[in-house]
Order: C-alpha cells, then structure tokens, then sequence
C-alpha cells in the first residue's frame, strides 16, 4: 500500500472577495487500501459559523480535473449542493512530494487560482452562497496526467 495518493487534486482558499467568514477546503485523490485502487474526494465549506460538509459517506462527490489550469468539482448531500470552478493561466510551481522512490517532482500548484463557489439549498434551489476569489491555492499531483480525470 502506498502511503501517500498515486494522483490527486486539492482547492484550498480563505480569501474570497467581500466574504471574510468563508473558507473553502476541496480534494481528492487515488489511493490504496488494503489489495485495490479507489478515487475519493470532499468539498468542505465553513460560512458564517456553520460548516457544510460533503464527503463520501453523507454525499455524492463529482469532478472533472484537467492536467493542469481547470478544477470542477460539484456534490450534494441530503440538504445542500456544491459548485466550484477554480481555473488559473499561471504555469505553477513543481514540488516536490512523497512517492514509493522518495521525494520527487510530482506536484504542481499555485496560490493564485481562480475559484467560483455557489452552495444551494436542495429543497428550495435558494442560492445560499456565491463567492469568488484570485487567491485560491490549486493543486494537481501524483502520477503524470496525461487527459482529465472525471468522475460523475
């Protein structure tokens, strides 16, 4: 089994414009357990006290990720969904990260991605939620991606 994800994806900002109460944590990857291969990720969002959560035992979570400069995440739950958009025109910066032959250059992310969030109420459609920011850190690591990686 290996100790970290074989490729995997990250969103992570806390600097939305006119929104100081929002940070939003998003991710996934493949990963091992125990004889097989499984691709998992979650949304979280913690607006104004309360915190939205979206991951694979309360909810269904989809993603279409390119290889590099367009993340889509979306997911719903029993009471909410999810939409995220994070886009950058940057090249990135290549990390290093861990694999099965040590610390290798695998990684790639930036600090100032684009994201577009929208959470809605399930049972009325409202619109709970709509924010934007330039400071988003997005990441894509792992294996090399050779196309998009979706799911759902």
């Amino acid at each position: 089994m290996e100790p970290f994800p074989q490729k995997w994806f990250w969103l992570n900002c806390n600097a939305f414009h006119n929104q100081p109460n929002l940070a939003l944590t998003a991710g996934g990857g493949r990963r091992g357990v125990l004889w097989w291969m499984e691709s998992v990720a979650m949304v979280g969002v913690h607006y104004q006290g309360k915190f939205y959560e979206f991951v694979p035992w309360n909810a269904q979570v989809h993603w279409e990720i390119h290889p590099w400069g367009y993340w889509r995440l979306w997911a719903e739950n029993a009471a909410y969904e999810v939409e995220l958009f994070g886009t950058t025109d940057r090249p990135g910066t290549v990390l290093r990260a861990p694999t099965q032959d040590g610390l290798q250059f695998v990684c790639r992310d930036t600090m100032n991605g684009q994201v577009i969030l929208k959470l809605r109420d399930r049972s009325t459609q409202k619109l709970i939620l709509e924010a934007q920011s330039d400071l988003c850190g997005l990441e894509v690591g792992g294996i090399p991606w050779e196309e998009a990686w979706r799911n759902g």
